[in-house]
């Protein structure tokens, strides 16, 4: 199998809510509330998931404390940290092509329905390959 740093590194950080989950654990820890309010449309069953997921990565830290209640809080590792380029250069990206995007956006609005469907293809395929990477893990 070729080694690939993008297919690679996908497979970490790619997704839909990925990405929006570090930009905004970039400059603060937050909870899951938190979390949740500032990914518009996310849900807390795919926030979890994807809070589970980024931390068996060890993209991010899950920190548990007890002060009055239970609190949870998450903030980015070391490793996760430095995703920050990566993450600043869509910004960028995103920012000076604002109205193309936007442009390509509206344009796209009658086809949501195949936009969601490919996502899910696109997450079913991500846990083939996580189930695949076990069965090996457990071969060896």
């Amino acid at each position: 199998m070729k080694y690939s740093p993008v297919a690679n590194a996908l497979k970490l950080i790619g997704g839909k809510w990925k990405i929006m989950i570090l930009d905004s654990l970039l400059s603060k820890h937050m909870r899951f509330g938190e979390l949740k309010r500032s990914l518009n449309g996310i849900t807390s069953q795919m926030l979890s998931k994807q809070l589970k997921d980024m931390e068996r990565d060890k993209l991010l830290i899950k920190k548990v404390s007890k002060v009055e209640t239970l609190n949870t809080e998450y903030s980015l590792t070391e490793f996760g940290k430095s995703t920050v380029p990566i993450v600043k250069s869509l910004i960028k990206w995103g920012t000076f092509n604002k109205k193309k995007i936007t442009k390509v956006i509206n344009n796209d609005v009658a086809l949501s329905e195949s936009s969601f469907l490919q996502e899910r293809v696109i997450d079913l395929f991500h846990d083939e390959i996580r189930l695949k990477n076990l069965q090996r893990k457990k071969q060896i």
